[in-house]
């Protein structure tokens, strides 16, 4: 593989206090990565014309957050947040087109790297957002509508000031229970040493959730690898997974 991917060294250091002083203001917007996307200046980058599949929370009309909803709606929904490249979720999209997929990435050039991969490859099933996940989710998916969340290789925020950047806290699996459908699935994959026993522990904590199960990992068995994932691969690093079921 041409790029070479950066790793972190040793493994993840887990600051409590931090922590918890960064989970106490989550849920008013603190780590936000790329700022508020409902404060966002209209100059910044372009996102192409309604209704093209593609959502910003402040900028797209009321009509295309209508949209949004009755896709996600209409079939067994999936959503994938932190996507790179695109290149699990266009393979994945393609072999299940009875599905429909919400997928988020707030680097923007990624995000149009996702979005012309589902134009090229004429998938109608994907929408794409450059929003930060843990604004539009709690504010646009309804409630128990979505059968999986992939979170694929997210950012481990190794330093202790960016903790409150961290995809998981109590407050946003709060979150992704309320969106899951009975029986739905949160679907994660590292390749960050300590990363897994931090979330089996959030998890745990919430009665939503099942613990771990293995088993899970048969329904993704023929999923494409990310980009990340597929260096991991070649380099020998393992990827550790781990599967929770909302429970009822």
């Amino acid at each position: 593989m041409a790029r070479e991917i950066r790793r972190g060294k040793g493994k993840l250091d887990i600051d409590m206090v931090r922590v918890r002083e960064a989970w106490a203001r989550q849920a008013e917007g603190k780590g936000l990565i790329g700022g508020d996307p409902r404060r966002r200046p209209r100059w910044v980058h372009p996102i192409p014309e309604e209704p093209a599949p593609w959502f910003r929370l402040g900028q797209s009309s009321p009509e295309h957050r209508e949209r949004l909803v009755r896709f996600l709606e209409e079939a067994p929904a999936e959503i994938e947040i932190g996507a790179g490249s695109g290149h699990f979720i266009a393979d994945w999209a393609r072999k299940h087109p009875e599905r429909h997929f919400l997928v988020f990435e707030v680097r923007w050039k990624f995000a149009r790297k996702v979005y012309r991969k589902t134009v090229e490859k004429g998938l109608t099933n994907v929408w794409v957002s450059d929003d930060d996940a843990r604004v539009t989710i709690p504010e646009v998916v309804p409630d128990e509508s979505i059968d999986v969340f992939h979170i694929l290789m997210p950012d481990p925020w190794w330093r202790p000031k960016h903790q409150a950047r961290r995809i998981f806290s109590p407050w946003f699996i709060d979150v992704l229970a309320r969106k899951l459908q009975p029986g739905g699935i949160v679907r994660f994959e590292t390749d960050v040493e300590g990363y897994p026993e931090f979330v089996e522990a959030l998890f745990a904590e919430h009665p939503a959730f099942a613990p771990h199960d293995p088993a899970l990992a048969e329904r993704f068995a023929d999923a494409h690898p990310t980009l990340r994932q597929q260096w991991c691969i070649e380099h020998g690093i393992p990827i550790f997974k781990r599967y929770f079921r909302k429970v009822g």
